[in-house]
């Protein structure tokens, strides 16, 4: 039964996630949004969704270890799992000045949480902080003018009715809470069958669920030949990841960071960070590094069930 919960909920994720972009993103260019509006919905809370809800879920239950690493798991996973998935499918290489400044701000933001953290706990005025944060980066956004990446071509793809987009957005965020409770009730229940930590469950399955509609964009982008936007996609997630999920758990309730499993993933997440920041910087991701981030990837799985598994 945990397993078929589980399950579920990472099919019930993927495909409220997917609707919820559609519709967003409709709904936007149909009431003539500006594109940074249409940017922030697809890449931000579109695709992000899933990682908010299962949090959010995780911490209302009283499940803080599985929220937090569910954040911290969800962001290694898209550095490591979709940016090798992405680069491995085509070799990314950005345009001079691409993604720059949003590279600094997931720096940042990762060094804030990161330091937040170092002192054990998560408390309210630390979310308050975060959620300044994001706000702060999204009027910085707002008023310059849109982000620095590139243009690319839009493809002509037909739009929904209003109605029909609405009602596409309202019916993947439904798929997405309905996703989270299932997915967050299943990893619980394994996590006490195989006597493994909450906080082990929620940086492995969960953020790999979770992730899914980042996986899912950033594939499609590099098969149609448009590798630079899984980059744009993992930056803009990874941000709302820290600042928007983890602040409102924050919020909701004090977090635990204190850990030992969780403070060691900080440190793999700051870390890691760091490496992919200068990727950006040097505009390109081979698919030799495309490998070894999978392998690296696969190593860190291992890692947490095989030393942390235990609570």
């Amino acid at each position: 039964m945990p397993l078929v919960l589980t399950i579920s909920g990472f099919v019930l994720l993927f495909l409220g996630g997917e609707a919820l972009v559609r519709g967003s993103v409709s709904i936007a260019r149909r009431v003539g949004v500006s594109e940074i509006a249409v940017g922030v919905v697809l890449v931000g809370f579109g695709t992000s969704a899933p990682e908010l809800l299962v949090s959010i879920e995780s911490a209302l239950l009283g499940h803080a270890d599985l929220a937090v690493g569910n954040v911290v798991g969800s962001n290694i996973a898209n550095i490591l799992l979709i940016v090798g998935a992405a680069a491995l499918v085509m070799p990314i290489s950005l345009s001079p000045g691409a993604g720059q400044r949003e590279a600094i701000v997931v720096l940042l933001a990762t060094v804030i949480v990161v330091g937040f953290s170092w002192f054990g706990e998560l408390e309210f005025w630390h979310g308050v902080v975060m959620l300044a944060g994001l706000a702060a980066y999204l009027a910085m956004a707002w008023c310059s003018g849109g982000s620095d990446w590139p243009d690319d071509e839009e493809e002509a793809e037909p739009m929904p009715h209003l109605g029909r987009a609405v009602l596409y957005a309202g019916g993947g965020l439904g798929l997405l809470v309905l996703g989270a409770d299932l997915l967050v009730e299943g990893a619980i229940e394994i996590a006490r069958k195989f006597d493994v930590s909450e906080a082990t469950i929620g940086l492995t399955i969960v953020a790999v669920g979770s992730s899914l509609p980042e996986l899912a964009a950033s594939t499609v982008a590099a098969l149609r030949g448009r590798p630079s936007v899984a980059i744009g996609n993992v930056l803009g997630s990874n941000l709302f990841n820290l600042l928007g999920a983890l602040g409102i758990v924050a919020l909701v309730m004090p977090v635990r960071t204190d850990a030992p499993d969780v403070s060691l993933a900080m440190l793999a997440m700051l870390a890691l960070t760091g490496c992919f920041v200068a990727l950006v910087a040097l505009r390109r991701v081979s698919r030799p590094i495309g490998v070894l981030f999978l392998l690296a990837y696969a190593g860190f799985v291992w890692m947490q069930f095989s030393i942390h598994g235990t609570p």
